[in-house]
């Protein structure tokens, strides 16, 4: 099943918001070219470019998270540690040949989904509750529009 952004996926922090947005395109954007049966190369840069936002991703929430003083702070590192962890191993499989980029999409697919409906959305309700506000939060509509 072909993910999409939903208003509901939300955590209400803009910065977040918007990376969540990205790593939807960039799964969709991998969608288009395993159906499109583009060449392996290509295949393995859109992975890859899926691998380096969502670490770039799990900095920046994690980041937030310290800032306002989340108490699951740690777990919620474990769980990015693991799922790094498999991407990694799911994306050697493909550049080897022994997993096909579909298996992978779904996946990533229901990992992408599952993570932000079961962690990101505790996350939500905290920052919504909190009367901590991220660093340079005001700034967010300058450069995420």
């Amino acid at each position: 099943m072909l993910i999409s952004w939903k208003k509901e996926l939300e955590i209400g922090n803009e910065l977040i918001d918007s990376q969540h947005r990205m790593l939807v395109m960039l799964l969709r954007k991998l969608d288009m070219a395993v159906k499109n049966k583009m060449e392996h190369k290509v295949i393995m840069g859109i992975l890859l470019e899926i691998k380096l936002f969502t670490e770039f991703h799990f900095l920046s929430e994690e980041n937030l998270m310290a800032e306002l003083g989340y108490p699951n702070l740690r777990e919620h590192e474990k769980i990015h540690s693991e799922l790094l962890s498999q991407a990694n191993v799911y994306i050697a499989k493909i550049n080897r040949k022994q997993a096909f980029p579909d298996d992978v999409l779904a996946t990533l697919h229901s990992w992408f989904a599952n993570h932000v409906v079961n962690e990101d959305l505790k996350l939500a309700t905290y920052v919504r509750s909190s009367t901590m506000r991220p660093i340079g939060e005001e700034f967010y509509g300058l450069y995420l529009k």
